[in-house]
């Protein structure tokens, strides 16, 4: 029997352009997306926010499928929105600002009016999955829907300090107000699980919650090529010369990516042992702002900067021989849901220095050096290993190439599949 699927590509529509904002969330809806389209159980249509035709084109091209599509106004956002617009409202004197709000909760109004015609377009389905945002209230709301969720981390409530800027309007507070015992919920790891049990017991069934690995975002792979390694290396820096070595690291600049640590610890690395050709490769974003706290916070910065290239949004093509070819690959946040970029470097062949924290040991088991996030002890410790012992860092990348093998994207969406034909066989 066809499953007939309604699949948000919420999250897909947002990631399209190729820059920082294509975040791991992307990645994962868009293998998984692919998983579904191989899997002949299914037929797909995709609800997306708002109509834009040049983007569903894109989609369409990029998998190569010509999908149906449903538009969605979120009623919850649009309504957090209308809220937020007029405490702003509230705030002003300025005629042309005020003016300016109330069109824009006028536009949410009529979003919201247009949002009623969902309710008829949802009964043509049975299944509604989300690799991202809420479950609609209108499908959790609707017998004829069985939904399913993928859960990422619960890190705004874990470190609430350091999201100051979450509001209402957030689609983490939209996901998290809009938990419900009626989905289904596949989580990326045991963390991930127990995090949102710990967080909000009252809302979710833990016997309705699935833990389910994720996988690498691309096709990685060993390749100690030299020659492609500097003609595409040349595309982001002319600091790296044809014999020097790199340490690299990817990731956004949130506080608790731990970067001005990590920092610290290869600068004191460096100045200890005297070290002079090797790099710190930082990849994953725009750094604006971002050298003024190096120089405010390291005392020590200004004399190594030079040995710090930030390389900005690595294209998705370039991404495998940045990884291959570096020493090893850290990794010293404080917190992950599942942690991407040390499996990712795993399968490209390289030895990887992680956090001990949080969910990174589901990830890397014994194939990777752990540390505590904020030892300068430990971590300089373990940058000694790598760097001056082939012999360990051998046995790392071997043990990394085998620990791999345990995450695609096939079984992910395998353990997926089967809870959910076996929901709908439970449920006639």
């Amino acid at each position: 029997m066809i499953k007939k699927l309604l699949f948000d590509a919420t999250a897909l529509i947002e990631g399209q352009n190729k820059n920082f904002n294509r975040s791991g969330i992307y990645w994962v809806a868009d293998n998984i997306l692919r998983q579904f389209i191989l899997n002949k159980k299914y037929d797909i249509t995709l609800l997306v926010p708002t109509y834009n035709f040049l983007k569903k084109i894109n989609i369409n091209k990029n998998y190569k499928s010509e999908f149906k599509y449903i538009s969605f106004y979120n009623k919850q956002i649009c309504k957090a929105n209308i809220n937020y617009l007029n405490n702003k409202i509230l705030k002003t004197y300025n005629v042309i600002k005020i003016c300016y709000y109330i069109l824009k909760i006028s536009i949410n109004w009529l979003y919201i009016k247009l949002s009623y015609t969902f309710k008829n377009k949802i009964n043509n389905f049975n299944i509604f999955f989300s690799p991202m945002y809420a479950v609609p209230e209108e499908i959790i709301n609707n017998p004829a829907v069985i939904s399913f969720q993928l859960l990422h981390d619960c890190i705004p409530n874990v470190f609430p300090d350091l999201y100051p800027f979450i509001d209402s309007r957030h689609w983490y507070i939209n996901l998290t107000e809009n938990l419900n015992k009626k989905t289904i919920y596949f989580c990326n790891s045991n963390c991930t699980k127990n995090d949102f049990l710990r967080f909000f017991p009252d809302k979710i069934e833990k016997n309705r919650m699935y833990v389910t690995p994720i996988a690498s975002a691309n096709n990685f792979f060993p390749n100690y090529d030299k020659a492609l390694l500097y003609k595409k290396i040349k595309n982001y820096t002319s600091k790296l010369t044809n014999n020097a070595h790199y340490i690299f690291s990817l990731c956004t600049l949130e506080p608790r990516k731990n970067l001005l640590f990590t920092i610290k610890c290869f600068i004191e690395f460096i100045k200890k042992h005297r070290i002079d050709n090797i790099y710190f490769l930082l990849g994953g974003g725009h750094f604006p702002g971002f050298i003024e706290q190096f120089r405010d916070k390291l005392s020590c910065f200004l004399e190594y900067q030079d040995k710090i290239i930030m390389l900005g949004y690595v294209n998705d093509e370039d991404l495998n021989i940045f990884y291959s070819n570096s020493m090893f690959f850290v990794y010293l946040s404080q917190y992950e849901g599942f942690g991407i970029p040390p499996l990712e470097a795993m399968c490209a062949g390289t030895p990887v220095i992680c956090s001990n924290n949080s969910s990174l040991p589901e990830v890397v088991g014994d194939a990777a050096i752990t540390i505590e996030y904020n030892s300068e002890e430990q971590c300089i410790n373990a940058f000694e290993k790598l760097y001056f012992n082939n012999e360990i860092r051998n046995e790392y990348i071997n043990k990394g190439l085998e620990r791999s093998k345990l995450f695609s994207w096939k079984k992910t969406f395998d353990i997926m599949s089967d809870i959910i034909i076996k929901t709908m066989n439970d449920n006639g």
